[in-house]
């Protein structure tokens, strides 16, 4: 299991997203890039689950994010206070 490190590269304003019946949240967009791949585990397609920051774990989907070209697309909570230039480390999943 590749230990993958990423920077945050650009972040895009979605419109609101109702996420449940009574919970509605403003989502961003984040692009990161692979800045340390030791396996080269993201040269070809797999799949990615965040371990830090611990507030980007929760908002993540089951089984993780698709990366593909050395690129990660997800989406979070506007409230999760994600950066351009943020650290997100993610690890590969079987």
């Amino acid at each position: 299991m590749a230990e993958i490190s990423t920077v945050v590269s650009s972040i895009d304003e979605l419109a609101p997203y109702r996420l449940s019946d009574d919970l509605l949240l403003e989502l961003v967009s984040v692009t990161a890039t692979v800045e340390q791949d030791p396996e080269h585990a993201a040269a070809g397609p797999a799949r990615v689950e965040v371990f830090e920051p611990l507030n980007l774990i929760k908002h993540q989907p089951p089984g993780g994010y698709p990366i593909e070209n050395r690129q990660v697309r997800l989406t979070c909570a506007k409230s999760a206070g994600v950066r351009v230039g943020d650290y997100i480390r993610f690890r590969t999943v079987p």
